[in-house]
């Protein structure tokens, strides 16, 4: 399977970040397509077998992911604070969003580490 450079995989899934930022303050942007795009950004993860690859390259991309749930944390947190009553779908949507990541990453994780530990044994 090939997988990605990671910076660069990265650095687009930063980019639909961004744009979903805007959630915060009062400019209008496509929250629906940009959500999307980070949810079909998440089935690609998704869709790689991570457990395969050489272990600096899953703690990095662990790192980069889990950055990025930070990230998308920070953003629920502030649009709670701020609560734009037009918006609430939408920060909704992001909490679903944390909740479905933080899990599956989790779970990466403690599959990675069993693997590890029965390959060592």
């Amino acid at each position: 399977m090939n997988f990605p450079e990671l910076d660069s995989y990265f650095q687009s899934l930063t980019d639909i970040t961004d744009t979903i930022s805007i959630l915060n303050s009062p400019y209008d942007s496509e929250f629906d397509s940009d959500i999307t795009k980070m949810e079909n950004f998440f089935n690609d993860i998704q869709s790689k077998n991570w457990l395969t690859t050489d272990k600096e390259y899953f703690n990095l991309f662990t790192s980069h992911f889990s950055f990025h749930i930070k990230i998308v944390e920070e953003i629920v947190r502030e649009a709670r604070e701020i609560l734009h009553p037009e918006r609430r779908m939408h920060v909704k949507r992001l909490v679903g969003y944390c909740k479905a990541t933080e899990e599956w990453l989790t779970d990466l994780q403690k599959r990675r580490r069993a693997t590890e530990t029965l390959a060592t044994a």
